[in-house]
């Protein structure tokens, strides 16, 4: 992009400047009003301070990605020592990814911010930040790198080493916040680093070499503010700790909240690892993911009492099972009919939750429960433990003693195969959500989870079909009406269809997930066994059965649909046929989706949708047209989708006013609208309502006629489709209203243009042309009385002198006795005089006369005004009592600055010279009033 020098700098209030990604090679002046300039991603690669001189007021400057390998310049990031000379306000600073080989100087001293981070910057010197004693953030990672795991283009330095940091690197800041040496291919740190450091809170050490450190390392006893340390993937080359050791400095980190230890590797976490954490009162969150831990005692993390968060997921945890023992209960089962699979039939789970399905944006998503944000409902600030992705294939009640205290368990993906019958939870006193998705388990006993029957709220079974593939097996939910306290089940994705209990029974369950299930087989027409398959969850709010690969309801399915329900899902399935007028007996239900199935059409009838219903969500079907009478009813709508269908017309009657009255957002976009006159009401409705319709101007588009195709809705003109003998009536009385009023108006204020204009032309006809315009010669005519000595004096040793012989701008003047040519007649020499000059300046004084060449110079200067439009008169007045004068009155009317007077005191004049170099530069048609209107 190519950016004149000036194009932003007479912009008085511009505050932001966004100029990344723009191939830059220079930066453009700048205004000093300027707060936030943004040049990243250009090939800016020399930079002065006469790039910023005029932006002093820098608060936010970046940088970024001007000079690295996605971005390669070819040349040495050079940033000169006085850049930042001038920006004593500026806070925030980026200079990241640009090849940086040391800390530039002369950084402001008030940065509060400074990102150096993908650089090549290999030592850190004493003095190098030594002046930015107010700096609260510093990130100075990958500038050595290490290589070894690198997801991107590495960067060491010089063999391998890490980068060189001066002890005393940041004794000046004891402001510092937030301190990033993040891939650094440290292996040591000395204390003198950190001693300064009194009010760091964020240490990020993580992608290092710090393994040994970890162990031995004593400059932990200086972060004694520090709340997040982060140490992940700190690991020593083929290298894996039998346990782990911590140094025990680390007791000496008394605010520590968060402690970041994934990728250390080792094998066990005994008692003694922990010890150094033991003393820690603010401790809340640990982090031991992926380091190849095989054996931990669960119970010593309940001695640091402050836990909140303890995960260990991503490990190789296997809990061995106990010998096994004979069950000594009976189980009364019920008899089972045998049900073969369909011929060919595979089982799939195509299940995903309501967030991940819609590829609209979601409406009202605070009405729909999601289990992820059940789990931070749940969870926060709670104790919750993270055993998922390990490889965890059976759980006993050992592996949790003395976990009382848990409220949230995670043991998600893992290989756990095996029925549970109400032991293997039991310590877990407190337990409120458990996560079991990803798993093997049996669900076929009746006493599974009833250990944890008046606690548990959310139970997540998701992606457990492995034994519901099993054929001949059967399957049991009577578990879930023994969890009295239970609000959220997940099913989803389990290929449920056959051999399974009949009904599921709860007066506690408010939301439940049976996504990616067979109810296809099991509402399949044939028999009834599972049409009240819902019917007993009494408390019921929320339904999803997306994904099951319907392609009808039944009456007697949604009929036998829990009464209760304020949300149902029946988004992704093969629906070619809908229940419509089994809605009346859901008269809860306030969001209804049949978003991507296969209707078609809709019934002609009036449909009861329930006073309640807010949300309909009909898009991704092949909806060709609504009927008058279907939305009769639906007063309470608020949320309307109708987008991605196969609608070609919409009429008034199909939208009663009763539904726009209430209606907020209409979507109506992908449709292959026709766009012919029969469409006229809808596309005034879209100019006109005051209903939300998204991506109107975009992707509400024609598709018929062809030669409208692609083209907005809104581009049409419905004006045009009116009949043709009403256009030619309007048209005709339009025409003469307009000519009779206008005549008269026309002759009173441009009569004379007229009269002007037909001599021009009856004086073309005779035969006459223009006479050829010569270019400008000159910048300026100046007519005076050259007579008047005072005058003459004025002009030559005043006015000649400043505007030819000083400035920064030389002008080149016209004068009379100069230079007209001899030989010549005078009214020749006048003509080219103002004829070959920009502008003529008049200078009058009161003791002069105003005739002769005077005069006839202000005739011709009058000519061009009415020949070429062009206003080239400047008046020059150096007596005030000229002001008495009516024309010069009107003159200052009408263009102010085109009227100069000299000053009096002699410390003015400099001011009267820029007026004057001001308006022979400048057209006088800018400084025209603009409430004044001109005939001309």
């Amino acid at each position: 992009m190519e950016i004149e020098p000036e194009a932003f700098v007479n912009l008085k209030n511009l505050v932001y400047l966004g100029l990344s990604g723009n191939s830059l090679t220079s930066v453009p002046q700048l205004p000093p009003s300027l707060k936030v300039l943004s040049l990243a991603y250009n090939n800016i690669v020399h930079l002065s301070h006469a790039n910023f001189s005029g932006a002093q007021n820098l608060v936010n400057l970046n940088l970024d990605k001007n000079c690295y390998y996605n971005n390669p310049c070819g040349d040495t990031f050079d940033l000169k020592e006085d850049v930042f000379r001038d920006m004593h306000q500026l806070k925030v600073l980026s200079l990241k990814f640009n090849n940086i080989t040391v800390v530039p100087r002369g950084l402001p001293q008030f940065l509060e911010d400074l990102d150096l981070r993908e650089n090549k910057i290999s030592r850190i010197n004493s003095i190098d930040f030594a002046n930015l004693t107010q700096l609260k953030i510093l990130n100075l990672e990958w500038n050595c790198q290490r290589c070894d795991h690198a997801a991107q283009p590495c960067f060491p330095c010089l063999n391998n080493a890490s980068i060189n940091l001066d002890p005393n690197s940041f004794r000046n800041q004891r402001n510092l916040i937030s301190l990033s040496l993040r891939g650094n291919s440290l292996r040591t740190l000395s204390d003198s680093l950190f001693e300064p450091l009194v009010n760091l809170s964020n240490l990020d050490l993580s992608d290092n070499l710090l393994a040994y450190a970890i162990v031995n390392g004593t400059f932990f006893s200086y972060l004694k503010k520090v709340k997040t340390l982060n140490l992940i993937f700190n690991y020593e080359p083929l290298h894996v700790f039998p346990t782990l050791q911590l140094s025990p400095h680390f007791q000496d980190m008394g605010s520590l909240e968060c402690l970041l230890l994934t990728g250390y590797f080792f094998l066990t976490l005994e008692p003694t690892g922990l010890k150094p954490l033991m003393a820690l009162r603010n401790l809340q969150k640990l982090d031991f993911r992926m380091n190849f831990l095989n054996e931990i005692n669960m119970s010593m993390l309940t001695k640091i009492r402050t836990l909140k968060q303890v995960v260990l997921s991503e490990n190789m945890l296997a809990f061995p099972p106990r010998c096994p023992s004979v069950i000594n209960h009976s189980v009364n089962l019920p008899k089972e009919p045998e049900h073969n699979l369909l011929p060919g039939f595979t089982m799939s789970g195509l299940f995903q939750h309501p967030s991940q399905v819609n590829e609209e944006p979601d409406w009202d998503t605070d009405l729909i429960p999601q289990l992820r944000n059940l789990q931070y409902k749940y969870c926060n600030n709670r104790l919750s433990l993270d055993l998922s992705n390990n490889n965890i294939m059976s759980i006993h009640q050992d592996i949790f003693q003395g976990l009382e205290d848990v409220v949230c368990l995670d043991l998600s993906s893992n290989y756990i195969s095996q029925p549970l019958n109400g032991s293997q939870f039991l310590p877990l006193k407190n337990l409120r959500f458990l996560n079991l998705a990803q798993n093997r388990i049996d669900l076929y006993y009746e006493t599974a989870f009833q250990e944890l029957n008046s606690t548990l709220m959310a139970l997540d079974l998701t992606s457990n079909a492995y034994h519901f593939h099993m054929k001949g097996m059967g399957h049991r939910f009577t578990f879930i009406h023994h969890l009295k306290s239970l609000r959220s089940l997940s099913l989803a994705q389990n290929d449920i269809g056959i051999r399974i209990s009949t009904r599921l029974e709860s007066d506690s369950l408010n939301s439940l997930y049976f996504g990616g299930n067979r109810l296809d087989l099991m509402w399949d027409g044939q028999n009834d066994r599972y049409l009240r398959f819902f019917l007993n969850l009494t408390n019921l709010t929320f339904l999803d059965i997306s994904n099951n690969h319907l392609r009808s309801l039944s009456k007697d399915a949604m009929n036998n649909l829990p009464k209760t329900l304020k949300i149902l899902n029946v988004n992704h399935n093969k629906l070619i046929f809908f229940p419509w007028w089994c809605l009346e007996n859901l008269s809860n239900l306030i969001h209804l989706n049949l978003s991507h199935n296969s209707l078609s059409t809709i019934p002609k009838e009036t449909i009861t949708f329930g006073s309640k219903l807010r949300i309909l969500d009909l898009s991704y079907n092949s909806i060709k047209n609504l009927p008058e009478a279907f939305f009769q009813s639906a007063s309470s709508l608020n949320f309307l989708n109708l987008s991605n269908n196969a609608l070609k017309f919409l009429y008034s009657q199909s939208l009663p006013a009763q539904v726009l009255g209430n209606l907020t957002e209409l979507a109506i976009h992908n449709n292959p609208f026709t766009c012919n006159c029969d469409s006229s009401w809808f596309i005034d409705f879209l100019k006109t309502t005051q209903v939300k319709i998204p991506h109107l101007t975009t992707y509400v588009t024609c598709e018929f006629p062809e030669s409208q195709q692609g083209k907005a809705v809104l581009s049409m003109d419905p004006r045009s489709c009116q009949e043709i003998l009403g256009n030619l009536g309007f048209l005709c009385t339009s025409f003469m209203t307009i000519i009779f009023t206008a005549l008269p108006i026309l002759k009173k204020l441009y009569g004379w243009d007229c009269w002007y204009f037909i001599h021009i032309f009856w004086v073309r006809l005779k035969g006459y042309s223009l006479l050829s315009q010569p270019d400008s010669q000159y910048d300026a005519f100046v007519a005076f009385d050259t007579r008047h000595k005072a005058v003459a004096d004025w002009v030559y040793n005043e006015l000649r002198v400043s505007l030819e012989d000083k400035g920064r701008k030389r002008f080149k003047l016209c004068l009379e006795e100069r230079d007209w040519l001899v030989g010549l007649s005078c009214i020749q020499n006048l003509y080219d005089a103002v004829y070959k000059s920009k502008k003529t300046v008049f200078v009058l004084t009161n003791g002069g006369s105003i005739n002769g060449t005077l005069r006839q110079a202000f005739f011709m200067a009058q000519q061009r005004l009415l020949d070429e439009k062009v206003d080239v008169v400047v008046l020059v007045l150096l007596d005030e009592v000229m002001y008495k004068s009516k024309y010069l009155q009107m003159r200052k009317m009408l263009c102010r600055k085109s009227v100069l007077t000299w000053p009096r005191n002699p410390h003015s004049q400099p001011h009267f010279w820029d007026n004057m170099r001001a308006t022979l530069t400048s057209d006088n048609n800018r400084y025209y009033d603009s409430n004044i209107s001109e005939s001309f």
